[in-house]
């Protein structure tokens, strides 16, 4: 497929603040790219009818692997704070092989929310993708019995980010490090791949080519930040694939990140209006020394 973004997650069903919803990292990547201007989406996960009448609706290509898709119960303590809690957990993800050459070349974006994806779907992965971009979140989590959700590192998650081009994770997701900063000096060790580590209205770091840069995030932004991540991951690896130099790459898939959470209903943006406000990101950046 020429010029195609595949997404390999979990469609969710969410309960924000007692409200029903569907969601998860391919909802808000894909909505994102499509009104981006995006050609060619797929997206590979476990569904329930909802989701398949929002994949018709947007145009997507779905591939359908399993019938079960996580439950999260999420209530927000502020605008970027929350509590999350797995009610289900969901289907693994399986790619069958007849299907995997038709993704060569592609942006492949692989942003499980609750281990969803296995390390050895994700060297298949490595191996078809143009551009492998992974959000961190799903492969870190683990769940106690009351589906309270904690963060726990093993030895898988460093293959896991050695495999990406580009990866995101927010701050509260590497316990081990007190600043953006300190994460991604810590994270270029194990990794040779553009690093984004971000924490709400603090904006983000990333490391490109080992060279640290700080990218504020939009100002005086508040809202509901569910998806904004996903959103900041997507539009930048999207960016990156298309030749869009990393920074203003960085800058874009900030200023999406930051609409959304302004905005309560797509579109939250288009690209001109994201590429003009990048443009000020971009000069509002600062080289780490």
């Amino acid at each position: 497929m020429k010029d195609c973004v595949v997404f390999v997650g979990s469609f969710t069903r969410d309960i924000i603040d007692d409200t029903y919803t569907i969601g998860g990292p391919p909802y808000y990547g894909s909505i994102a790219l499509v009104y981006y201007g995006c050609d060619t989406i797929v997206v590979i996960s476990p569904v329930e009818e909802d989701h398949i009448r929002f994949a018709r609706s947007m145009g997507l290509e779905l591939i359908i692997t399993g019938s079960s898709v996580p439950v999260f119960e999420l209530k927000y303590i502020s605008d970027t704070d929350r509590e999350v809690r797995l009610l289900r957990r969901g289907s693994t993800i399986n790619i069958p092989s007849e299907l995997l050459e038709s993704f060569s070349k592609s942006l492949i974006i692989v942003n499980p929310v609750y281990r969803e994806v296995n390390l050895e779907l994700l060297r298949i992965l490595r191996n078809y993708a143009s551009i492998l971009a992974i959000d961190i979140q799903g492969f870190v989590r683990t769940v106690d019995d009351k589906g309270s959700i904690s963060i726990k590192w093993t030895s898988d998650v460093y293959e896991v980010i050695g495999l990406a081009d580009i990866y995101h994770l927010d701050l509260y997701e590497i316990p081990i490090c007190n600043s953006i900063e300190e994460a991604v000096r810590y994270l270029t060790e194990y990794s040779k791949g553009i690093v984004l580590v971000s924490h709400g209205e603090e904006g983000l770091v990333a490391s490109i080519d080992g060279e640290l840069i700080y990218v504020p995030a939009l100002p005086g932004i508040s809202g509901n930040s569910t998806g904004a991540g996903d959103i900041l991951l997507s539009i930048t690896a999207y960016e990156i694939y298309k030749g869009t130099e990393p920074l203003k790459a960085i800058a874009m898939g900030s200023v999406a990140a930051g609409l959304k959470v302004s905005r309560s209903k797509p579109p939250w943006f288009n690209r001109f209006e994201v590429e003009i406000i990048a443009e000020k990101l971009v000069k509002s950046s600062k080289r780490i020394s």
